[in-house]
């Protein structure tokens, strides 16, 4: 009796990816495994891209040839194109700080799948010490930028939480007010911007590169002098940007590849008498696109998506949010992540964390565990996807984990 066609298909077992399974994977070495049960080293390639970091740095010992792979440079690049491509083969991670006078007390992480998929469930979170007096500058290809902030001159340097390495730091004299870090994707290069207080009236800013002899330029622009918020830029990945409101109500674009300032304007003029009631304004990065979020009269928040970067014309809203009695009427709400339907948000004063449902406007309030919730002045909370990103990159000299894991 002849077999329907796809009968094999249907009844081949499907290949798990288990510690006893995992020498089906491994290339040919003239055993007698059937030539079936041997994987081309290109699939091999392929199937471990898809993998979590995580695991990725588990698989590494499973032998010499897997170590090369995943601890080359080029595949932590291709790792992290792929997730930046399908957003899917990776939960990203919330990190938080404490305000600077909480130095030493509130540094940590957590997982956003657990948010998400379990959300009436307390959240672990990972706590850390040693060097959790750092401030966090911004988040990029699963690097951090870190600012030691227990030192007069500034320390500047690079964290990858996943790896647990950094770099050693760039060290910086005078008062840094406007700040940013990104990458320039033609360059291949990480770079910081600093807008320093070198004395009272002179104001210069420079950008610096992460290399093994960090140069620094200079360039001449202004309107750094009036920006709204807390003076962290916000990157856009893909367009090599740092992004900034300033006080006439624009945002301000700095080209980390030509090193050039540009502006275009927000969704509202935030300085027409009609909208003096639009208070708490900021930018912020979902689904891979600049947003801009503001409060009306403190009663409810507008969320909104840029779809098409530099073009004012495709400021979409998102959502309104209308105030629940546990966000506190004037309480700051900072978007962090957009998964299907549900947007992921911060209340900076209260350390709350809030899943806001864009198709019926319910909330949810999970609990993290153990709680930040106790710093009087909230925390600054960042979202990023974990990688194998190196911080000793092109050749940066690198130092084993300065900052230690506390488990709960």
């Amino acid at each position: 009796m002849t077999q329907p066609r796809d009968y094999e298909k249907r009844n081949r077992k499907r290949l798990r990816v288990t510690r006893n399974g995992l020498k089906r994977l491994l290339p040919s070495t003239g055993t007698s495994l059937g030539p079936l049960s041997v994987l081309p080293d290109e699939l091999i390639r392929e199937i471990l891209l898809r993998l979590p970091a995580r695991s990725l740095l588990r698989f590494q010992s499973v032998c010499s040839s897997w170590r090369t792979l995943i601890s080359s440079s080029q595949f932590a690049n291709d790792h992290v194109r792929l997730i930046a491509a399908d957003p899917s083969l990776s939960h990203p991670r919330v990190v938080y700080h404490g305000c600077w006078f909480y130095r030493y007390k509130k540094f940590g992480d957590f997982s956003t799948r657990c948010l998400f998929e379990n959300p009436s469930q307390p959240t672990e979170v990972v706590r850390f010490a040693g060097k959790s007096s750092h401030e966090i500058i911004g988040s990029c290809n699963g690097l951090l930028c870190l600012q030691d902030i227990t030192v007069m001159d500034n320390l500047i340097m690079l964290w990858n939480p996943c790896t647990g390495l950094t770099s050693q730091p760039l060290e910086i004299r005078g008062i840094i007010g406007v700040c940013g870090f990104g990458y320039d994707h033609v360059n291949d290069e990480y770079k910081f911007v600093a807008v320093l207080e070198q004395e009272p009236l002179r104001i210069e800013t420079r950008i610096y590169t992460f290399c093994p002899n960090p140069s620094r330029r200079i360039i001449q622009d202004t309107a750094f002098k009036r920006i709204i918020g807390n003076g962290k830029g916000v990157f856009v990945p893909g367009t090599a940007t740092l992004n900034w409101i300033h006080w006439h109500g624009l945002v301000l674009s700095l080209d980390l590849v030509k090193e050039t300032c540009s502006e275009f304007s927000l969704p509202l003029n935030l300085k027409a008498p009609e909208n003096k009631s639009f208070v708490f304004p900021h930018l912020c990065m979902l689904k891979n696109c600049l947003a801009f979020c503001c409060s009306h009269e403190k009663t409810q928040w507008s969320v909104w998506l840029l779809k098409e970067y530099g073009m004012p014309q495709s400021w979409t809203r998102l959502a309104t949010i209308h105030c629940h009695h546990s966000l506190l009427t004037g309480a700051e709400l900072h978007p962090l992540y957009i998964r299907r339907n549900t947007l992921l948000m911060a209340v900076a004063s209260t350390s709350k964390i809030v899943l806001y449902n864009l198709d019926d406007g319910s909330l949810e309030f999970p609990l993290l565990k153990p709680t930040p919730a106790d710093v009087p002045m909230g925390l600054w909370f960042y979202i990023y996807h974990e990688s194998l990103v190196s911080p000793s990159y092109r050749c940066l000299r690198s130092s084993s984990s300065q900052i230690w894991l506390i488990k709960p």
